[in-house]
């Protein structure tokens, strides 16, 4: 019997998310990262986590989230602080913007909710400050609901792995994206699977330097196969332009990944 090895383009989209949830799930249970925000299933603590993650690099947060939580432990006890108070415990971590929108946050819980975080993506969005991505990393990492995340890196990972043209409009890139990252979680794996394609985008497909020749994905990974020649993988062109102004121009994208 005759067996035909598919190239990454010849691999079905409903395969290729397959293979991607299965192979990220197996390295991510080798190779995740510990971090203290991983060990809660405290909305709150969790908020607070995602707040500080917005803009600033997971090994600075990692010097404030256990200071900052010593300070106002709970959600009632920062919505009682006073601005001040707030401000002064968030110094160092800068665009105090979202210490702010934190503060009035916690208040609103508080006030609203009875000090209760609401468990729907609809209702967590219209809290100060919360996008569709922090209240999805709640609704995934807190209550541990069926909610798609959709950042800088994970964006990233789902457009090299499955994204064969890029469509030339970012609003509706962006929601191609969010409806892939939907099809890929299950209500068994939400917390791993949305932390894994962090994980993976922050340490194996970054922005710069991505490590493709240990990729795991790298057999049916769209972005390697456009990549590579016959004899070297080729992430980047020589003179370091990273992977989006080295792509082919924008065009309208076929309807299949």
């Amino acid at each position: 019997m005759d067996i035909k090895i598919l190239t990454p383009g010849e691999v079905s989209a409903d395969g290729r998310r397959q293979l991607f949830a299965r192979t990220l799930l197996y390295w991510f249970r080798r190779h995740g990262r510990d971090l203290p925000w991983r060990r809660t299933r405290n909305p709150y603590k969790v908020l607070v986590s995602e707040i500080m993650l917005q803009q600033t690099q997971v090994e600075r947060v990692k010097e404030f989230y256990h200071r900052f939580l010593k300070r106002f432990p709970t959600v009632h006890e920062l919505a009682v602080a006073t601005e001040d108070d707030v401000i002064e415990a968030w110094e160092g971590l800068g665009y105090y913007n979202r210490a702010r929108n934190l503060h009035k946050t916690a208040q609103t819980v508080v006030e609203k909710y009875n000090g209760e975080f609401p468990d729907s993506v609809d209702e967590l969005s219209d809290l100060p400050g919360i996008g569709r991505y922090t209240a999805g990393a709640i609704m995934s990492f807190a209550f541990l609901k069926h909610a798609p995340i959709l950042d800088t890196n994970v964006k990233r990972v789902l457009e090299r792995v499955f994204v064969k043209r890029v469509h030339s409009s970012q609003a509706k890139q962006e929601r191609r994206l969010w409806k892939l990252a939907e099809t890929i979680i299950s209500p068994t794996t939400v917390w791993e699977i949305n932390q894994a394609m962090m994980d993976f985008g922050a340490t194996i497909c970054s922005a710069k330097n991505p490590k493709c020749p240990i990729c795991p994905m790298r057999s049916f990974c769209i972005e390697y196969e456009k990549r590579k020649s016959s004899q070297i993988d080729i992430p980047y062109d020589f003179e370091q332009t990273s992977l989006s102004k080295a792509a082919e121009p924008h065009v309208p994208y076929a309807a299949d990944l």
